[in-house]
């Protein structure tokens, strides 16, 4: 699993935006910051009903157990599922498979997550920077009527604040 190197301070990015919002919930992304190999940035979700009982957690944990245990997902309609996709055409999503620690491969990582009832905080982590221009964020979760989309002129952002990122030294 790719995450921040416990050594790299990261440097913020001042960005915070609302990719959509219906009848079920809103989500925003916010708390960019960039590292010397990636970037961080949180979702939150927030949803209408106060009784609500979805989670995104939840889903995304069904997911990763059946992949774990070589079985067949949760029906497509019930995942909830995160994708970036950057300026050269490349791209990173929450389906994918584990890539271990130190291996090569771009990667959308979930840090850590919180929430049930009315907010849910995903923190995610994707490796490697991104090209200069455009990032197009997705957000699909059928369950929840959820299929939001947007674009933002980011990736230029992440690499100056990259620069920025402060090396502690050695935790060695």
């Amino acid at each position: 699993m790719q995450r921040p190197d416990p050594s790299d301070l990261g440097h913020p990015i001042p960005l915070s935006f609302v990719m959509g919002g219906n009848e079920v919930a809103v989500i925003g992304v916010t708390a960019f910051i960039a590292y010397r190999k990636g970037f961080a940035f949180t979702l939150t979700m927030l949803f209408a009903d106060p009784q609500n009982r979805l989670t995104p957690l939840q889903s995304m944990h069904r997911v990763k157990l059946a992949q774990i245990r070589g079985e067949d997902g949760p029906p497509s309609d019930e995942q909830f599922h995160i994708a970036l996709t950057f300026s050269d055409g490349s791209s990173v999503d929450s389906t994918g498979g584990f890539v271990p620690e130190g291996q090569a491969g771009a990667s959308l990582t979930l840090l850590e997550g919180s929430g049930a009832g009315v907010v849910s905080h995903l923190s995610w982590y994707v490796e490697p920077l991104p090209p200069p221009g455009q990032i197009s964020f997705s957000c699909e979760w059928p369950m929840a009527r959820i299929a939001f989309r947007h674009k933002v002129a980011l990736g230029t952002q992440i690499q100056k604040a990259a620069k920025e990122s402060k090396y502690l030294g050695s935790t060695t």
